[in-house]
């Protein structure tokens, strides 16, 4: 992108705390051009470059942009001010489309059609562009830009949904700055992808000057995009603190919170955060530390205690929020700003627990702080993770997992190369989710005495996990969540074929059944084929996709709410009661794919 750098006047209005912004018109925005509208949805056209067709209604802001007409005037730029803020937007790219979020105006994270990239780029979706400096050598006039861990993104036409944490950076009274502005940590389609950024300066194309509080800025200029609930989260730089804070250390393993003045101290001091480590010994002994708290805004205020091996006891302005807690412990209360008294006491009571002593304090004012020193919180068993990522050949793992609050006994988990992944519940032949990124942690099944389940790695898709195929007694029957004693459901166990890929075999309704799922050529999707021998019953039907909505978008291809897409010859949508299915009639062999 070529961007003439414009200055940037402040602007009055000023977002506090949380806050949707409203989408059911433009009010939210300075100045819109034409290309900004509100409507009612949006649809991107997998195939074609640039291709955004919306409806009328409300809800959902729009830029629909002709690539190739650049300018600083198609962006949109917020009524609002924010500082340190969380911005969190669900979006839709149109094929090829670029478009960007820049915070405060000045630092953009990327938005970008980056389906099925191998290696991202600071150019590519979930990146923090860089910076630009004419001045330096071809080839080195973009510099410190960040690229995402990981490709986590949907294919054009798909929802997605990006949170951003940011810190604004600081400045002195004189306006000098004195820290610069941080991204915290950015989540796309639920991978974080970026942490703990610091932002040197303005990215290219951001405006100029750097600020404690900008707008928000939205790239316009390079394709269409569609974005809707945006929520921003605004946080003030001031936080919660201890004052004057000391410390008494008693000997002994408590049973209650002793009366202070019948029991003798064996040390005292001040502390201006929490710790453990003056008691000099693993256990038996209880610390009390009293002192002030510093609230800066009048509100509800969260607290969070790690006091392993023991118990804990929080007072704070004369109100008990946490009594002789054992274990970690919550508490909130609603609090004046302004110096107020604080009490907290930790009695280490347990031998076999490490010693751990933490307080972290949130609020819709500022992030969680913590006020405890560094180190002072301990793992009880600390562990490295144990992580299975495939080699040259797909990988096959068999184990438990969990998905939408189910535990599958019969799993298996198979992992390619390239980094494109599902699982399968052999009870059901149940395709149960997909992913792109890394492929297990199996620490649970491994460490101490484990569960054994293994957790996906990446952008996880999570689908229905019941049974593909079933026998319906009319077309309004319900599905089924598991097959039944007259099914005739018997797992057969799978077959590995030469290149590592499994097909999973079952009987079901008198027929054998084969099912085979594999990556496309460019592992940007899955087809799954499934072959059926015997006399297939005419009750028999393959159920592909369920969703709220599932729009067809044209002959073979259908939107599953718009967070994945089914592609398959003679597909069918039907309603049941909420919900809508996409079924086939079962045949000697079904194919469709699916692309997310």
């Amino acid at each position: 992108m070529i961007r003439k750098l414009i200055p940037f006047f402040s602007l009055i209005c000023v977002i506090t705390q949380a806050q949707t912004i409203s989408l059911d018109d433009l009010s939210a925005f300075k100045n819109p051009s034409s290309n900004w509208s509100i409507v009612g949805n949006a649809t991107a056209d997998l195939n074609q470059n640039n291709v955004m067709t919306t409806t009328p209604g409300k809800g959902v802001l729009a830029c629909i942009h002709p690539r190739g007409k650049y300018g600083r005037e198609f962006d949109l730029i917020s009524n609002f001010e924010h500082g340190d803020a969380d911005v969190e937007v669900e979006f839709m790219m149109a094929k090829g489309s670029n478009s960007g979020i820049y915070l405060q105006g000045r630092y953009e994270i990327q938005l970008f059609d980056s389906w099925g990239v191998k290696q991202p780029h600071v150019h590519d979706l979930g990146a923090i562009y860089e910076r630009w400096d004419e001045s330096r050598p071809n080839g080195q006039k973009g510099y410190e830009g960040y690229m995402p861990r990981m490709n986590a993104s949907k294919a054009p036409g798909l929802w997605q949904k990006i949170k951003i944490s940011f810190q604004a950076p600081r400045f002195d009274a004189n306006g000098k700055k004195i820290a610069n502005a941080k991204v915290l940590k950015i989540e796309l389609n639920g991978q974080i992808v970026q942490e703990n950024v610091e932002l040197s300066g303005i990215t290219r194309g951001g405006m100029e000057g750097e600020v404690a509080k900008g707008p928000l800025l939205i790239q316009g200029d390079h394709g269409s995009v569609a974005f809707r609930n945006l929520v921003v989260k605004q946080y003030g730089t001031q936080v919660p603190a201890l004052k004057d804070i000391k410390y008494t250390v008693y000997d002994g393993v408590m049973m209650a919170e002793p009366d202070y003045a019948k029991v003798k101290p064996v040390k005292e001091g001040t502390v201006t955060k929490l710790a453990y480590d003056m008691a000099g010994k693993p256990n038996g002994y209880l610390i009390r530390f009293v002192g002030k708290i510093v609230i800066p805004v009048a509100g509800e205020y969260r607290f969070q205690t790690v006091n392993n091996g023991g118990n804990a006891t929080l007072r704070i302005n004369n109100q008990e929020l946490m009594k002789w807690k054992w274990w970690d412990g919550q508490a909130k209360a609603t609090l004046p700003a302004g110096e107020l008294p604080f009490e907290f006491v930790y009695n280490k009571n347990t031998d076999w627990a490490k010693s751990s002593l933490g307080f972290m304090v949130e609020s819709d004012f500022n992030r969680a702080v913590e006020l405890h020193a560094l180190g002072s919180v301990n793992m009880s068993n600390p562990t490295n993770p144990i992580l299975v990522k495939p080699g040259s050949e797909p990988t096959v793992h068999r184990s438990f997992f969990s998905i939408n609050n189910e535990s599958v006994s019969h799993g298996i988990s198979v992992g390619e190369p390239t980094g494109i992944h599902y699982a399968i519940n052999l009870e059901k032949g149940a395709l149960a989710r997909v992913w792109k990124g890394d492929f297990l942690d199996v620490t649970p099944m491994w460490n101490d005495r484990g569960n054994g389940m293994s957790i996906p790695q990446g952008s996880v898709l999570n689908l229905n996990n019941q049974p593909t195929l079933a026998l319906l007694s009319s077309d309004q029957a319900p599905w089924p969540t598991a097959y039944g004693e007259t099914d005739g459901f018997r797992q057969r166990g799978y077959d590995i074929d030469a290149a590592g890929r499994p097909t999973f075999k079952y009987d079901l309704a008198g027929i054998k059944v084969e099912d085979q799922i594999r990556p496309d050529a460019e592992s940007k999707f899955f087809t799954r084929e499934l072959r059926l021998t015997g006399t297939i019953p005419a009750t028999l039907k393959c159920r592909l996709a369920t969703g709220k909505e599932i729009i067809k978008i044209n002959d073979n291809t259908f939107a599953v709410d718009k967070s994945y897409y089914i592609q398959a010859d003679g597909a069918a949508v039907r309603s049941i009661g909420s919900e809508q299915e996409l079924i086939v009639p079962a045949s000697s062999k079904i194919t469709y794919s699916l692309m997310w």
